[in-house]
């Protein structure tokens, strides 16, 4: 059996809506990750999806931005970081809920990849319209070295989170040439629909070659689909289908999709 080379993989972010504490570090100190919108006005710093509110040190923040993370232009990010107070960020077990502040100190800082939508109102358009479809995706279901499976999800009200696999030459460089856009096709849907269709394109480039694989998160943002769902159809979708091409090979680009879904899926506004 041959051996897979990877080229990178991130396989780190992780699935759930707030920050979750990690295992103590060599120091005792306790340690959390997750993912968290960035929010750069009136400073910059992390909200999770219970409104809570993660204030990085400055020296921390410079550090990250040496090692290649910035702040500004990114909408989510994966973090790992130790509370500067002793005050642990954990999501409250029912009743009501207050929003909490922390001041943190960063320890990891990882941009997840994110983008708008393209909205057109045909298939016809679509091709005519959208990048250009030049290459497939290896799948939309990952499974990391431990057996973990991840598929795609919603962040919050306004991300779709898509964990991408396609395959490329191994250089770093060509990480660049590689580019997914996601389509909304407005007449796909009937009145009385309740499932919202995604069609994902993939542009490889100049890149002519499928020597490794790569997977990173990709999110997509959706908010103003989703508004514009609940508009025509009187409300929001329960079921959201991405449809891609698909080659285990990453190299034939075939003519039929193959279907991803989230399904019972409730979308709350209110998470912002």
């Amino acid at each position: 059996m041959k051996q897979l080379k990877f080229l990178m993989v991130a396989f780190t972010l992780l699935m759930g809506v707030s920050f979750t504490s990690c295992l103590n570090d060599d120091a005792g100190e306790s340690m959390y990750d997750g993912i968290g919108y960035v929010r750069t006005v009136m400073g910059s710093y992390f909200v999770d999806l219970y409104g809570n509110t993660y204030h990085p040190t400055m020296a921390s923040v410079t550090e990250m931005e040496a090692q290649g993370f910035k702040m500004s232009g990114t909408d989510l990010a994966q973090i790992a970081f130790k509370n500067v107070e002793d005050t642990p960020a954990t999501k409250a077990e029912g009743g009501t809920f207050t929003p909490q502040d922390y001041r943190i100190k960063l320890v990891s800082a990882i941009a997840v990849d994110s983008y708008s939508t393209k909205h057109v109102s045909s298939v016809e358009n679509m091709e005519a319209e959208a990048m250009p479809e030049t290459a497939p995706i290896v799948t939309l279901e990952s499974t990391d070295n431990y057996g973990q499976t991840y598929k795609p999800w919603m962040y919050g009200a306004e991300m779709l989170v898509l964990p991408i696999s396609w395959k490329m030459e191994n250089k770093e460089e060509m990480l660049k040439q590689h580019t997914m856009e996601l389509v909304y096709i407005e007449d796909e849907s009937n009145e009385s629909s309740t499932e919202l269709v995604f069609y994902l394109r993939h542009n490889k480039g100049t890149d002519t070659k499928t020597d490794v694989f790569a997977v990173r998160n990709k999110a997509y943002d959706v908010k103003k689909i989703m508004s514009d769902f609940k508009e025509k159809h009187g409300s929001y979708p329960t079921t959201i289908r991405i449809k891609a091409k698909i080659d285990m090979d990453g190299a034939k680009l075939p003519e039929k999709y193959t279907d991803y879904t989230i399904e019972n899926f409730k979308w709350n506004p209110s998470n912002q």
